[in-house]
């Protein structure tokens, strides 16, 4: 007699049975798994995108006023450069003009025959100057002057590096100096 144990199959369906809700349990927590990275990465690239847009919106608005304002622009930059240059200037500036009328006034109180001729001032105070006299004796009115110390007093150094008769008048004399200026206050 040949028997069918139905208990022996059913535990080996029932094993089946569970491997096989184990898979569905498996591809079901793996499906969700998914969906939720699929969703995170799905808001995150459409926040990116948001943004990507607006950059690229207010570029392209940057963009249009650069454009309009092509113009206004160029005179700006035209401005700075000028501004530059000034202010190159204002540092190398000589300050002259103080300097020159000093000069002119310790002169005219010297003689009044006293021409001056040619000034160089460089920005260290050193100067280069030209005198003219008509005559020789207003000269050496000027030689007493020159070696005063009212004149003295303006100069920190100050020597005598030309002298010379003018050719083309003959009773004209001229005296060339080098020296630097004290500073100013």
């Amino acid at each position: 007699m040949k028997r069918i144990n139905l208990l022996t199959r059913q535990k080996t369906h029932l094993d089946i049975d569970r491997f096989f809700v184990r898979i569905r349990f498996t591809i079901v927590g793996l499906v969700l798994l998914f969906l939720i990275i699929f969703f995170s990465f799905f808001l995150i690239l459409s926040e990116q995108k948001r943004k990507n847009d607006e950059l690229l919106g207010v570029k392209r608005s940057i963009l249009e006023y650069l454009l309009q304002n092509k113009e206004v622009e160029a005179k700006f930059i035209y401005f700075r450069n000028k501004e530059r240059q000034v202010s190159k200037i204002l540092t190398e500036d000589v300050n002259f003009y103080p300097y020159y009328n000093l000069l002119k006034d310790s002169l005219q109180s010297s003689s009044p025959e006293a021409t001056l001729e040619t000034v160089l001032i460089d920005k260290n105070k050193t100067v280069n100057f030209m005198v003219s006299f008509e005559s020789y004796q207003s000269l050496l009115e000027f030689f007493k002057f020159a070696e005063s110390d009212n004149f003295l007093a303006n100069f920190s150094t100050l020597v005598l590096s030309n002298f010379s008769n003018a050719k083309s008048v003959p009773q004209r004399y001229e005296l060339g100096f080098k020296g630097a200026f004290q500073q100013l206050r």
